[in-house]
């Protein structure tokens, strides 16, 4: 099998991949609580596995991932669907009162500069096509990238993607929301980190307010009655982490596969 992780490429291999393929992948992820019982890194090992299959797939390098992700502070609506008593304090992203540990977030506008000049690297090199793969789907963070990938594909001889495997997700009965049964499974299929005994017993609550892990449905506006965890995550499973990561791959291997031809068509 071919080497395709940068970091470990000699400049003659890099070279040669690149005239074969001139893609590059940039994987990027906060380090961010993912509740009590999984790593911080869910996102971007998610991200990072998903550049790795799709450059298996299709061809290009993958640069080392970006620990790096941004999150605004939660409006008054948001953490009423929580089930936050206390509407008008200040909560930035998932950084909720009774975590034991903060999250790694970057200033937005850090964020966008850190990305910016991995961009501009990028374009230096020569590459056809950047794909930022992206772990995270906070507002401050996609709008930064979508605008970054806006302005390099304009205004340089690069095309810029996004890529979010995660928005292809949604298997009948899951609901992939903020470390729930879906990130959980991933994170179990990816490492040896998660730890279910962290969690609550089987059939006692888990509150979206007190443990920082959130259904996607409560932050749609549809909260459980009670504000707690619908989507379990005392029922990961790794071959449903493995479902839920071939299919974010498959997703973002057609993405690149269409915004290659195109570049190649250009």
């Amino acid at each position: 099998m071919r080497e395709i992780r940068l970091e470990r490429m000699r400049p003659d291999q890099i070279e040669a991949e690149k005239e074969r393929c001139s893609i590059a992948y940039l994987p990027i992820g906060p380090l961010e609580w993912h509740g009590p019982a999984a790593p911080f890194g869910v996102d971007p090992l998610v991200a990072q596995e998903s550049a790795l299959r799709c450059a298996r797939a299709v061809g290009g390098v993958v640069l080392p991932t970006l620990y790096a992700g941004t999150e605004r502070e939660r409006d008054p609506e948001t953490l009423a669907h929580l089930g936050f008593a206390d509407t008008a304090q200040y909560i930035v992203g998932m950084d909720f009162p009774d975590n034991s540990t903060p999250s790694y977030y970057f200033r937005e506008e850090i964020f966008a500069l850190t990305v910016r000049e991995y961009l501009r690297l990028l374009v230096k090199q020569g590459y056809k096509l950047v794909v930022l793969v992206n772990g995270h789907g906070a507002t401050g963070q996609m709008s930064s990238l979508f605008r970054l990938a806006a302005e390099f594909t304009g205004e340089t001889g690069t095309r810029v993607l996004v890529g979010f495997p995660a928005a292809s997700l949604g298997f009948p009965g899951e609901d992939p929301g903020h470390a729930t049964r879906a990130e959980i499974s991933q994170a179990m299929a990816l490492t040896d980190s998660v730890d279910l005994t962290k969690l609550p017993p089987a059939g006692e609550p888990i509150y979206m307010w007190k443990t920082g892990m959130a259904d996607g449905s409560a932050f749609a506006g549809h909260p459980s009655a009670d504000f707690s965890v619908q989507d379990d995550p005392r029922t990961g499973d790794r071959d449903l982490g493995e479902r839920y990561l071939a299919a974010g791959a498959e997703a973002l291997i057609a993405q690149v596969r269409a915004a290659w031809a195109q570049v190649c068509g250009a």
